[in-house]
């Protein structure tokens, strides 16, 4: 954005302090200008930790016009060049969160399946959600943020479900994460035929749920509409059927200031058993909305807003002040003494709960992944009410976000016990932004009791060991292998940015990762200790 500090720095009057020659290099190839020594561009690295994608495939005069826009635009707006400390960094970097660990644990992969690239797409938009089919035919069904569901069986791809054109307003940017967020079959699908999906859309055609937060609130108009996330129930006529046809309803439609961190990831916890208070309740994660961002805090870290918050709702259920969901009685703030708290909420303090599963192992235990700002990556084991201290505590570490929400300090034993800690953290050292994953049944013996996750912008693999008593919060790397030969994700997909998603087949045990750029499924076949 011109103006606001996210991801990267805001790009307002960056034409006044670069020249053309080096926003040209830069705009191509963003390492070799880190390399080069510039000292502009190797402090915004230090401060984001992240290096841009390279645009070295557009042409010359695009980037050039795109370069006249954005001092067109500073000059329209008056906008200044973001201030930047130039001051080299002296002595040993200091780590807040202790590396993370080598393990001799090596994986071994094979090509699964290729999801069909949609046109007019970018490279961070593609593949991002498998599910198992719940017909236990051994199929899964993996979404594609463009707005199309597969069916896979074996290892050919077939669409099962198109939203694009059902929608008018649906849209799959701006914004990393807008498109088709997730979907979800209801543990009783042969039942009812029911499954579900989220999805973007900026022009508002109905009510939002949290109208009446945005009402109190004056939101500075930063030059993005806001975003609107609608959950639809799909109702399929033939639950046997390798394709959609049947009928739709919209549950609900949450409001984001931003298209920053909205709702990611849904899911049912995988239980049988009907009388399992978490049966046929839907999960859902909502990430802050760019509220830090906007330097606008308190629109999440707060029981009375449905930002930064995983939610549990019946989707079936009719009690819901809005009336297509219902609001299960155990929710800790369905009988709260705050007339202003929202039922739906089970825990919140997330600022991007990315996606979640569930460890049956030793009783039921339900894992988020929360994406960090600019510091740490978070594995947190939810506890229901739990508040897990965004936008105050960034991993182990206190933040001021309306002063700098990149800068961490060391947080005292008071600031640390008001809240819900991790479990497991990584820094930005080790990796740019977690891929949540999935806690290993299947048959591999090495990888037993392990929860599998990754990192989306590097690619590399990691490892938590989860035993009955939860005595190691170390986080470890996953070595990969390939014909004997160590490699990585981001070789195998031949990127620098992994674009990393992974995938978990309950029914079979098998684990997958997946790359959007390459729209690739790549299974593990192998795993052991070399």
């Amino acid at each position: 954005m011109l103006d606001r500090d996210g991801i990267g720095p805001p790009l307002g009057g960056v034409t006044r302090v670069l020249t053309q020659a080096e926003l040209l290099r830069h705009i191509r190839d963003p390492a070799a200008a880190i390399a080069s020594g510039n000292l502009r561009v190797n402090a915004l690295f230090r401060r984001y930790k992240v290096v841009m994608p390279p645009f070295g495939f557009l042409p010359e005069e695009q980037i050039m016009a795109i370069l006249a826009h954005l001092d067109h635009e500073t000059e329209e707006s008056k906008l200044t060049p973001f201030a930047v400390d130039l001051t080299p960094p002296t002595g040993k970097e200091v780590r807040l969160i202790p590396p993370v660990e080598k393990s001799p644990v090596v994986i071994e992969l094979e090509e699964w399946v290729q999801i069909p690239l949609a046109p007019n797409r970018r490279p961070d938009k593609g593949i991002a959600t498998l599910r198992s089919s719940p017909r236990k035919d051994g199929a899964v069904f993996i979404s594609d943020q463009m707005g199309v569901i597969y069916r896979v069986q074996d290892r050919k791809a077939a669409v099962f479900l198109d939203l694009r054109g059902q929608f008018p307003a649906f849209v799959f940017e701006p914004g990393i994460a807008t498109g088709l967020g997730s979907f979800a079959f209801h543990p009783d699908f042969l039942g009812n035929g029911l499954f579900y999906t989220t999805h973007a859309e900026i022009t508002p055609s109905k009510p939002a749920i949290n109208d009446a937060w945005y009402e109190k609130i004056a939101i500075p108009d930063k030059g993005t509409p806001p975003l609107y996330w609608i959950l639809s129930e799909w109702h399929v006529k033939d639950p046997t059927a390798d394709r959609f046809a049947g009928t739709r309803r919209e549950v609900l439609r949450l409001k984001t200031p931003t298209t920053a961190h909205g709702c990611q990831d849904i899911a049912f916890a995988p239980v049988t058993d009907r009388q399992d208070p978490d049966y046929g309740l839907l999960f859902i994660g909502v990430g802050d909305g760019g509220s830090v961002n906007l330097k606008m805090p308190d629109l999440a870290d707060n029981p009375r807003s449905l930002l930064g918050a995983l939610l549990r709702i019946d989707p079936c259920g009719k009690n819901a002040p809005a009336g297509g969901y219902g609001i299960p009685a155990d929710n800790p703030f369905a009988h709260s003494a705050d007339a202003l708290a929202r039922p739906e909420i089970w825990a919140y303090g997330f600022r991007n709960p990315h996606r979640m599963c569930w460890d049956l192992s030793f009783g039921k235990r339900l894992i988020v992944t929360d994406i960090g700002e600019a510091n740490a990556e978070e594995i947190n084991l939810i506890e229901k009410g739990g508040d897990y201290g965004w936008n105050k505590i960034e991993g182990l570490a206190r933040v001021d976000v309306m002063k700098d929400a990149k800068v961490v300090q060391p947080a005292t034993p008071a600031e640390l016990a008001a809240h819900r800690l991790p479990f497991g953290s990584y820094d930005h050292t080790d990796g740019k932004a977690i891929s949540g994953g999935f806690v290993y049944r299947g048959p591999i013996e090495a990888l037993q009791h392990k929860y599998v996750f990754g990192d989306i912008v590097t690619g590399r693999l990691f490892f938590m060991r989860l035993d009955e008593k939860l005595s190691d919060a170390k986080v470890y790397e996953l070595n990969l292998e390939r014909d004997g030969a160590a490699t990585s994700i981001a070789a195998l997909s031949r990127t620098k940015r992994a674009h990393l998603r992974i995938g978990y087949n309950e029914q079979t045990g098998d684990l997958f990762f997946m790359t959007k750029e390459d729209g690739r499924v790549r299974r593990v076949t192998r795993a052991f200790s070399r």
